[in-house]
């Protein structure tokens, strides 16, 4: 099995995800892989898939629209969409990539988990106070155990930082993943994985250092299949999946036991990405328990601390939701998922500002002008 169909989001296993130069980097037969191995799970469409609707740019959205254009060209983008709500005002894709081809979200896959786990919550199955080994009892007297539902999504369970690149697994065990050989509860459940991290001079508590490592989305999936009582798979499909209106067929990574890869691992078709970002600003305009939940996801819920020279990861973020960025520092009042080798989807935070920016592309190295689209696209009328 290729590597190329295994790769999970920023800095997964080391030493497997490519580089261009210094830049993150997905070339197309990591990007645009349409099939994986049987253990993988289909995604369904929805039994109800949503209609996205289309318009021409009026005379003021036409320099946004210019620019996306110009970017898509000469930039490694791959695919770059304008959208107003549910309104698709731009929307390009370069070859070799088309309509009919599966993108791979990389990290954009934590976002949909965090999307999973609020909807857990709402569902009376979790609580934001659950720690992990309430419901993972390998986890038990571990410090992961400690951490909360709410830490994991912050990214700030105190555990330990295996490798300096966010991966998790050693290259032996990215091996054993790629012949389907590796067991993800296992996987988390290790000594070197679940222990405590240490700051110059204490162990981290969970909850007070932020610390972007696939091992707290991760352990989410994990504890919602618990709580659920569901494959990973089976809830993410009711629960997001379904919701959102997904109208073609896609992938998702997982074990043979279907625990699934919930730090990323999620591949769809361009417009059933578009249809995941217009159902998630929509739910942060609804009243109740999940839309409640989504603001806050997309709200700053710890500090991305430092700035963009000193920052490990996010370097143009200064805070951190519910596994989703925030405070860009080039574009404000916005929300990003965030994928390896530059796939994004960024939302206004704006009260009744609905736009949104969706990219895909094989090298993270032109993101600020991706941000300064934005800016631009969420002040335009």
């Amino acid at each position: 099995m290729a590597i190329a169909m295994i790769g999970c989001g920023p800095a997964s296993a080391q030493p497997s995800n490519p580089y261009a130069g210094d830049a993150a980097s997905a070339p197309d037969e990591w990007l645009l892989v349409k099939r994986g191995p049987a253990w993988w799970y289909e995604i369904k469409p929805s039994p109800n898939p949503v209609a996205l609707q289309q318009r021409a740019p009026t005379a003021g959205e036409r320099s946004a629209v210019e620019r996306a254009r110009a970017l898509l060209a000469t930039r490694a983008a791959k695919a770059i969409v304008l959208l107003d709500g549910d309104t698709v005002v731009h929307s390009e894709i370069k070859a070799p990539a088309d309509a009919d081809s599966v993108f791979y979200g990389f990290s954009m896959g934590k976002t949909v988990t965090a999307m999973a786990v609020g909807k857990a919550i709402c569902a009376d199955k979790l609580k934001l106070a659950t720690k992990a080994a309430d419901l993972l009892p390998e986890l038990k007297g571990k410090a992961l155990g400690e951490a909360t539902v709410r830490d994991l999504l912050q990214m700030a369970s105190g555990a330990a930082e295996p490798n300096a690149d966010s991966a998790v697994w050693t290259p032996e065990q990215f091996r054993e993943w790629q012949r389907g050989n590796l067991n993800l509860l296992s996987l988390v459940s290790e000594d070197r994985v679940s222990k405590a991290a240490r700051s110059l001079f204490s162990e981290y508590k969970p909850g007070e250092h932020f610390s972007y490592k696939s091992t707290d989305p991760l352990t989410l999936g994990l504890v919602v299949s618990r709580a659920t009582g569901m494959p990973w798979n089976q809830w993410l499909q009711q629960s997001v999946i379904d919701p959102m209106g997904a109208a073609k067929s896609g992938l998702l990574v997982q074990d043979r036991a279907q625990n699934g890869l919930s730090d990323g691992g999620v591949r769809m078709r361009l417009e059933d990405w578009l249809r995941f970002a217009v159902w998630v600003k929509r739910q942060s305009k609804e009243t109740g328990c999940f839309g409640d939940y989504v603001r806050a996801a997309m709200s700053t819920q710890i500090s991305n601390a430092g700035n963009t020279a000193s920052r490990k990861f996010g370097k143009l973020f200064g805070g951190y939701g519910y596994l989703i960025w925030t405070e860009n520092d080039v574009a404000p009042k916005t929300a990003w998922a965030s994928g390896w080798g530059g796939q994004r989807i960024g939302w206004s935070t704006e009260r009744g500002n609905d736009r949104m920016v969706v990219t895909f592309s094989n090298t993270e190295n032109w993101m600020q002008e991706v941000y300064e689209l934005g800016r631009e696209w969420n002040h335009t009328r």
